[in-house]
């Protein structure tokens, strides 16, 4: 669902990285196992491309301080642009638990 898409790494995306890291590790403090070979690389699938040197990088590497990014950066355009993603998030986020918990009991 993730990988496939020609996402630019910047700024903007850097809260994809955080919620698939978030979800990796609530997701095997959950199920207390270690990680699955199959599930990591999934989730190294979701990449993006650097514009600057065009190579690809996995959105769970995506971090503020390696993409140079600043609070004003991300905040960018005042609460408003905060607030609008969150209905798009919430679908987006629950849509991705789905997937990945359907792929998880395969696995398991």
């Amino acid at each position: 669902m993730l990988g496939g898409n020609r996402w630019v790494c910047d700024c903007g995306l850097v809260w994809v990285g955080h919620w698939l890291r978030r979800w990796l590790r609530e997701s095997l403090e959950i199920h207390r196992a270690a990680p699955e070979p199959a599930v990591l690389a999934a989730v190294r699938e979701a990449v993006c491309t650097d514009p600057k040197t065009e190579r690809t990088r996995p959105l769970i590497d995506l971090h503020p301080e390696t993409l140079s990014c600043h609070a004003s950066a991300l905040s960018r355009g005042g609460s408003s642009a905060i607030l609008t993603p969150l209905p798009m998030f919430t679908a987006f986020s629950s849509l991705c638990s789905l997937i990945f918990y359907h792929y998880l009991r395969f696995l398991l």
